[in-house]
């Protein structure tokens, strides 16, 4: 027998091809990784374990106290900033001695971006009396009576001239005849933006600066607390510490009465701060007091009530005013 017949033949044997190239570099890829994987594996089980929640290891950091954070955009600035003469220091506030518990820093943080006046008086003048308010700038004028300002076509009204001024237009408000109010206009000028004037003869300058105050400095009270309840009621009465700029411009363009000297100052009562009535003076130039209320209409009986509380305040400097602790309150600071 032939030795070979047993064995099977499956064809022509193959010659083995060799393994494709990219099939070599994924086997490769594949060790890399898996050897990285390993060791970071070994390593994160070397690393100790994390102290368990209320481990006496574990250290808790306090929280921190929330900080009460100022509004956004400019600070409140003092009672008369900007102005000139500065304010001084020593009237800062205006105190009925019947407790602060109401004492606000009334703040207008953008005041100093209005428009900027400059008050000017007569010998003899005071608060709204024999004088006039220039302010820049303010909106066009209504239609009315033509004048002629330093060449340029302005227009008149009661008590006020408004005119083309620094492209924008200029007023100038008060109690004096028509040809001193374009005297006035004609002698103002526009530096950085606020208005200057020359002043013509037989007139000075008192006060420059916001029209709005930046701030006001407020104290109030109730009625009774100040022994006005059988005349005032369940009024609320206030005492106010401001700029003169746009109290004294208002004050020309309402109606006031004279209400006699306040510790040697002229004052008028107005309704101008607001509430039913306000008795104003100026203690010093550019600053303005007044103690006001709101509630009953303003009479003869209540206008003597306002006398009697004028008569008893007293002036806060500026260490008075802040031993009262005001609180903050942003607005618009609007005489008006």
């Amino acid at each position: 027998m032939d030795p070979m017949g047993d064995v099977i033949s499956f064809g022509q044997e193959r010659r083995r091809r060799p393994l494709p190239r990219w099939l070599i570099v994924a086997a490769m890829l594949f060790v890399v990784v898996g050897a990285v994987a390993f060791v970071a594996l070994r390593d994160d089980g070397d690393r100790p374990a994390a102290a368990p929640t209320g481990s006496p290891t574990t250290t808790t950091a306090p929280a921190e106290t929330a900080v009460a954070e100022p509004p956004p955009g400019p600070p409140c600035l003092p009672v008369g900033w900007g102005q000139r003469p500065a304010p001084t220091e020593s009237v800062a506030g205006l105190d009925l001695g019947a407790g602060t518990g109401g004492a606000i820093d009334r703040c207008d943080r953008t005041a100093v971006d209005g428009p900027w006046t400059v008050v000017l008086r007569q010998p003899g003048g005071s608060l709204g009396r024999q004088g006039v308010v220039v302010t820049f700038p303010v909106d066009p004028p209504a239609p009315g009576r033509q004048v002629s300002v330093g060449g340029v076509r302005g227009v008149a009204a009661d008590r006020m001239v408004t005119w083309p001024l620094a492209r924008g237009y200029g007023r100038v408000r008060g109690d004096l005849s028509d040809a001193s109010l374009i005297a006035v206009a004609a002698a103002t000028k526009v530096v950085d933006g606020h208005p200057e004037v020359s002043p013509p003869a037989g007139l000075a300058v008192v006060a420059s600066g916001p029209y709005r105050p930046p701030t006001i400095h407020e104290l109030r009270y109730g009625a009774d607390e100040v022994g006005e309840r059988d005349t005032l009621g369940g009024a609320l009465v206030y005492t106010g510490v401001t700029s003169s700029g746009g109290f004294e411009d208002q004050l020309f363009a309402s109606d006031s009465t004279d209400a006699g000297p306040v510790d040697g100052y002229p004052a008028v009562v107005s309704s101008v701060s607001g509430g039913n009535a306000t008795l104003a003076w100026e203690p010093a130039p550019g600053v303005v007091v007044y103690v006001g209320y709101s509630g009953p209409e303003l009479n003869d009986a209540t206008f003597v009530a306002l006398r009697r509380l004028a008569a008893r305040t007293q002036i806060l400097d500026n260490a008075g005013w802040q031993a009262t602790h005001p609180s903050t309150s942003d607005q618009t600071n609007d005489p008006g």
